[in-house]
């Protein structure tokens, strides 16, 4: 359920219409890099960093003084306050799982670590043995929320790498929303939302196909879309190849029929969550979830060397 796995998307960077020329602010956040682009020039670098800074201080598993990761030390049944910020991603991914039966589970913390996606990393697979001792102690279940407080039934550890990009990029957005900045787009390791019109033009990007083709153009209308699959990060044992996104029911790395999944959303943090579900889930309950959830979908499936594109409500 790592989010350091897939960056297939890329911007389409076709020049602007109109006779603004676009401003490009670029940087580093989360162990990866942002991008915005607006043709506004009031927006400022500085107060996007701070914004950045910020999320990166609530949802870091690399800052040992953040506020998750001090969550996470915190003992178990004991009710704890918590910002307003990391209740209300607690609280939509806690949405998230149940919307997609536990595949979408942030709860894994300790079997991110000891598969070596977390802070720390490893020099060999952990044995069976080491992931089935954990996985008692790897769900959100065993987190109960109520009216800004937060209490752990079970001494779990939470990693919310497969939402909180997306949460940094709404946050981005809110702020250049706030300021009254109407064309933008905001791109933090792949996640994308875009709002108004680049130039004369809607925001254009492109999907990356795992063959190599031509990149699948996505036309974003005031959306988000986060992309999340299994060939550009993974990691190789004994000649096997592992995906960075593990299934939290068995705390193994996922092995489904899909390359890739990429999910339209108003909010860039839901389309985080839900590409990372789908790319677990395989896709025939991918394509079941978006239905029923009328979820605009990519998927890429990997047919023996071969891929096919899957469209759904678009």
């Amino acid at each position: 359920m790592l989010r350091a796995l897939l960056i297939s998307i890329f911007l389409g960077l076709s020049a602007c219409g109109g006779n603004q020329p676009t401003q490009v602010i670029t940087g580093s956040t989360m162990g990866t890099t942002y991008t915005v682009k607006t043709t506004d020039p009031s927006v400022s670098k500085l107060h996007i960093e701070q914004v950045l800074d910020q999320v990166n201080k609530t949802f870091s598993t690399w800052d040992s003084e953040s506020e998750l990761s001090l969550l996470n030390l915190k003992p178990t049944d004991q009710w704890i306050d918590v910002s307003s910020e990391l209740f209300f991603v607690l609280n939509q991914s806690k949405k998230v799982y149940q919307q997609t039966q536990g595949y979408f589970d942030p709860g894994i913390g300790r079997l991110i670590d000891v598969w070596g996606f977390g802070v720390a990393k490893v020099t060999q697979k952990p044995s069976r043995t080491q992931v089935d001792e954990l996985l008692p102690l790897s769900s959100i279940r065993y987190l109960q929320l109520d009216n800004g407080r937060v209490k752990k039934t079970k001494d779990i550890h939470l990693n919310l790498s497969a939402i909180a990009k997306g949460f940094g990029v709404d946050q981005v957005a809110h702020l250049l929303k706030k300021h009254q900045v109407k064309d933008f787009l905001v791109e933090i390791g792949g996640e994308v939302i875009a709002s108004g019109k680049q130039g004369d033009r809607s925001w254009t990007l492109g999907i990356e196909q795992p063959n190599g083709t031509e990149p699948i153009a996505m036309v974003l209308n005031n959306q988000a879309i986060a992309t999340s699959g299994n060939y550009r990060n993974y990691f190789v044992w004994e000649g096997e190849r592992y995906m960075h996104i593990l299934t939290p029911s068995n705390g193994l790395p996922a092995n489904t029929d899909l390359a890739s999944v990429s999910v339209l959303n108003t909010q860039a943090m839901m389309a985080d969550a839900y590409a990372t579900a789908m790319m677990v889930m395989g896709s025939e309950k991918a394509a079941e979830l978006a239905k029923q959830l009328n979820l605009s979908v990519v998927l890429i499936l990997n047919q023996q060397h071969d891929f096919k594109v899957v469209k759904i409500n678009l």
